[in-house]
Parts: C-alpha cells; structure tokens; sequence
C-alpha cells in the first residue's frame, strides 16, 4: 500500500470578535467609572494639605464650601471653577479670619497621585480684609443691631 503524504494546513481565525451591546455599555460604564475614581483621587489629593474656606451669601442658609491656599493676605487659590460673588464673605475655617469676596479669576491648579501631576481648573478669590464684625439678633428675615446694657 502506498502511503499518502498528510498534508493538514491551517487556518487561523482572523475575524475580530465583535462586541454585542451588552459588552460595549460594560466597557463605557467601567471606563466611566474609572475616570471618576481618578478625578476623585486627583481632587483629594489636593485637599489634603489645603485650607477650608466658608463662603456665605446674602439670604442663603448654608454656605458654599471651597478648599485652598493662601497666596498672600488678600487672595486666595481654590480648587475647581467657582464664581463667588462679590462682597459676599469668605471665612478661613483655619483662622476664623473673615473676608469680602472682591473678585474672582479662572486659573488651574496642581495635583500629584502616584507621582503623577495633574492640572484641574481653580479659582483665584481676590480678598478684602477690611471686615467689621457685627453683633446683631436675627428676628424673622431682619436683622438689627444688638444694644449691650452697660
């Protein structure tokens, strides 16, 4: 008998897997989720070393919260993009110092994760120092002038 020659060629699959629905909603929804968790780390990580900062408006019943630092005696670097208005009052939660909000610029600010630095939006808050503090009694939505007996 004569033997024959086996000649087996192969074929390899080069179709790409398509992805179904179902497969490219969880790959959105995880790269999605990852991009929060870094953006959270990125904001933590500058809060860490930072000051907060109270800033109250007029007829509001809570204030706006910002965190940042110093970068003289009337100004101040926040983190994110805010538009605190003007004269309303800034109080450094480190201090009690109290301050008028003069103006505010776009700028960005700097933060590392994992020795990675990373630059986000911030705000540059121009302060005014001259704040008279007031004693006064809160009767409904009026305010008037506390009289001290002498």
């Amino acid at each position: 008998m004569a033997q024959e020659a086996n000649n087996v060629e192969v074929v390899e699959n080069t179709t790409e897997k398509k992805e179904n629905g179902f497969s490219k909603f969880f790959n959105k929804a995880k790269a999605s989720v990852a991009a929060a968790q870094l953006e959270n780390k990125i904001e933590a990580a500058y809060k860490k070393d930072t000051i907060t900062f109270a800033n109250y408006e007029k007829d509001s019943l809570l204030p706006k919260t910002y965190y940042g630092k110093y970068l003289s005696d009337n100004q101040i670097e926040v983190f994110g993009d805010h538009e605190a208005k003007v004269n309303t009052i800034i109080i450094s939660e480190k201090d009690e110092k109290a301050y008028y909000v003069t103006s505010t610029e776009k700028t960005t600010v700097k933060s590392t994760v994992e020795g990675t630095e990373y630059e986000r939006p911030g705000t540059i808050i121009n302060l005014d120092t001259d704040v008279t503090e007031v004693n006064v009694i809160k009767a409904g939505k009026r305010y008037f002038i506390y009289k001290e007996i002498k």
